[in-house]
C-alpha cells in the first residue's frame, strides 16, 4: 500500500517537475523572443539619433563658423589697437622732444632778453650823458679840433657810434622776438600734438571695449560649443549601444528563425537566408527606381537596373537576409564603385553599390540586418546613396516588390 502511495506520489512529482520545465521552457522562450517590430523600433529610433546628431553637428558648425568671425573680427581689432598704442606712444615721444625745446627756447630768449636789456640800458645811459654834457662836449670837440674838417669829422663819429648802438639794441630786440615766435611754434605743435594724443587716446578706449566683448562673445560660443559637443558624444554613444542591440536582436531573431526552420543550415556549403526580407537602410526615400529612365550623368535614356536609396553618407547598410557574401570589391567596378553582393540561396542573390567603405569579405557568411557596409558616392555617382539590386535565378527583378509592408516616399525624378 506504501508502495502504491509512494509510485503514485513519485509519478506526480516527476509530472510536476515536467510541467515546470516546460512551463519554463515556454516562459524562457517567450521572454527573450525577438520580433521584427522590435527591431525596426531600434532603427527607427537610431534613424532618430541620427538626425539629431546631424542637427546637432549642423548647430556645431554655425557657432564655430561665427566663433571664426569673431576671432577674425578680434584680430583685427587688435591690430587696430596695436597700430593707435605706437601711435599715442610716437606722440608721446614727440611731445617730450617739444617740451624739451620749448624749455630750451625759454632759456634763451630770457637769455637774449638780458642781452637786449643790457644793451638798451648801455645805449640809455650814453644818450643820457650825452645829452647832460653833449653842449660841453661839443665845445671841447669844436675848440679841440685843429679844423673845420676836423670838427666835422669828429661829429660824424659821434653819430656813427650812437646809431651802431640803437641797431645793435634793435638786433638784440629782433632775436628775441625771433627766439619767441620760434617758442610759439613749439607751443602750437606740442598743443596740436596733445589734442591728437586726447583722440587716440579716446580712441583706444573704445577699441579696448570692442575687444573686450568679442573676447566674451567668443567664451560665450566656446561654451555653447562644448555643450553641444558633449551632447553630440553623447548621442554618438547612445547610437552605437543602439546599433550593437540591433545587431545582437538581428542575430536572436536569425537564430529564432532558424530554430522555427527545423534548426537552420546543418553546416557546409552557402548559408541559406530566411526568406524574411529587412530593407537595407534607415532610409526608405527613393531617389530613382528600377526601369527605363534618363541617365543623370551620361544622358543615355537606358534601363535602371536597381533601386537608389537616398541615404544620408557613411550610415549603415544592412543585409536583405543572411547569406554568403560572394562579391566583395574597391574600384571602379564598371560603375558601382564599391560594392557587395550576396548569395541567400534557393536563387536569390542582392548586390549593394557605390559604398563608402566595405564591412564584409567574400566568403564571409552574413547574419539577416547585419552591417555589411556604409553609403558613399563611389563609382558612377552624383552624391550619396545606395543603389541595392535584386537578382532571382540570375534576373533582375525590382527590390521594391518583396517589401510590401515598407512605406516609401519618392523623389520628383524617381
Amino acid at each position: 500500500m506504501l508502495k502504491k502511495k509512494m509510485k503514485k506520489f513519485f509519478a506526480f512529482a516527476m509530472a510536476l517537475v515536467m510541467t515546470m520545465s516546460v512551463m519554463l521552457s515556454c516562459m524562457s522562450v517567450s521572454a527573450f523572443a525577438v520580433s521584427q517590430s522590435e527591431i525596426d523600433a531600434l532603427k527607427s529610433q537610431k534613424s532618430q539619433l541620427s538626425s539629431q546628431k546631424s542637427s546637432l553637428q549642423s548647430t556645431i558648425n554655425s557657432l564655430q563658423s561665427q566663433q571664426s568671425d569673431q576671432i577674425a573680427l578680434k584680430n583685427a581689432l587688435d591690430e587696430k589697437n596695436a597700430i593707435t598704442v605706437k601711435q599715442i606712444l610716437n606722440l608721446n615721444e614727440q611731445i617730450d622732444l617739444h617740451t624739451e625745446l620749448i624749455e630750451q627756447k625759454t632759456a634763451e630768449v630770457e637769455e637774449a632778453q638780458k642781452v637786449a636789456d643790457a644793451q638798451l640800458e648801455k645805449y640809455k645811459v650814453r644818450v643820457r650823458a650825452m645829452e647832460e654834457s653833449g653842449r660841453y662836449n661839443y665845445f671841447e670837440v669844436l675848440f679841440g679840433a685843429s679844423s673845420i674838417g676836423e670838427f666835422l669829422s669828429l661829429i660824424d663819429d659821434i653819430g656813427d657810434i650812437m646809431r651802431s648802438d640803437k641797431e645793435l639794441e634793435d638786433a638784440y630786440r629782433q632775436s628775441v622776438d625771433d627766439l619767441k615766435a620760434v617758442k610759439a611754434e613749439y607751443e602750437q605743435a606740442k598743443a596740436e600734438m596733445e589734442d591728437s594724443k586726447a583722440e587716440l587716446e579716446t580712441l583706444k578706449a573704445q577699441q579696448e571695449k570692442d575687444i573686450a566683448q568679442a573676447n566674451a562673445v567668443i567664451a560665450s560660443l566656446q561654451g555653447d560649443i562644448s555643450s553641444n559637443s558633449s551632447l553630440l558624444s553623447e548621442l554618438s554613444a547612445q547610437e552605437k549601444a543602439l546599433n550593437a542591440d540591433i545587431q545582437a536582436k538581428i542575430s536572436e531573431l536569425n537564430k529564432q528563425q532558424q530554430q522555427q526552420q527545423g534548426g537552420g543550415s546543418s553546416g557546409g556549403g552557402s548559408t541559406v537566408g530566411t526568406g524574411n526580407l529587412v530593407w537595407p537602410s534607415y532610409c526608405t526615400y527613393i531617389t530613382s527606381r528600377q526601369g527605363p529612365r534618363t541617365h543623370p550623368i551620361t544622358g543615355e535614356y537606358k534601363n535602371h537596373g536597381g533601386t537608389d536609396i537616398g541615404a544620408s553618407y557613411g550610415s549603415a547598410i544592412y543585409a536583405a537576409d543572411s547569406g554568403t557574401v560572394v562579391r566583395s570589391s574597391d574600384g571602379w567596378n564598371g560603375g558601382w564603385g564599391n560594392y557587395v553582393m550576396i548569395d541567400h540561396g534557393n536563387g536569390m542573390q542582392t548586390l549593394y553599390a557605390h559604398m563608402s567603405s566595405r564591412a564584409v569579405s567574400v566568403g564571409q557568411t552574413v547574419s539577416r540586418g547585419q552591417t555589411i557596409g556604409y553609403v558613399g558616392s563611389t563609382g558612377m555617382s552624383t552624391g550619396p546613396h545606395l543603389h541595392f539590386e535584386m537578382y532571382i535565378s540570375g534576373s533582375r527583378i525590382d527590390p521594391q516588390t518583396r517589401y510590401p509592408g515598407v512605406s516609401f516616399t519618392y523623389s520628383a525624378n524617381a
